[in-house]
């Protein structure tokens, strides 16, 4: 099981994201021209690669984290716990809350951060490590593999 550091302890990750998912992520990235950034209000595109339903590496407990991307959508399960990005967006802006995501996209990255109200933002990074798997970059060595 992965662990996160925060403030000096240490919880599993998917406990912490299942409880903190909107907690504030900052996230320092290097750009170049071969990036393609758009930024929309409420539309997810993860690129064809990363389309389709990725499991944690050698984890087969009953809470394990799980992603699956869609062509206009991600969503996230932890601990039976499921969260759609695009659904979560589309009800803070339905109860007329602000909220902008930019994604990045390149060949083997995909990044959407959501900027909430008051600045506060989430990102998801993903990097391809190949055809079949990914590695979540907020948990290093988070190793997911596609179904």
């Amino acid at each position: 099981m992965f662990y996160l550091a925060l403030q000096h302890d240490y919880i599993p990750y998917n406990v912490w994201f299942y409880h903190h998912f909107t907690s504030i992520f900052l996230l320092l990235s290097c750009s170049n021209s071969d990036d393609d950034v758009s930024s929309s209000s409420t539309d997810f595109n993860p690129p064809a690669w990363i389309q389709g339903t990725w499991a944690l590496q050698d984890d087969t407990s009953n809470d394990a984290v799980v992603f699956n991307f869609t062509k206009a959508d991600f969503c996230m399960t932890a601990s039976y716990a499921k969260q759609c990005q695009k659904e979560l967006v589309d009800q803070i802006k339905k109860n007329g809350g602000t909220v902008k995501v930019t994604e990045t996209i390149t060949a083997n990255t995909y990044t959407a951060e959501i900027t909430y109200y008051a600045g506060q933002s989430v990102i998801y990074s993903f990097r391809k490590l190949s055809s079949n798997s990914i590695e979540w970059t907020a948990s290093p060595g988070a190793v997911f593999i596609k179904q």
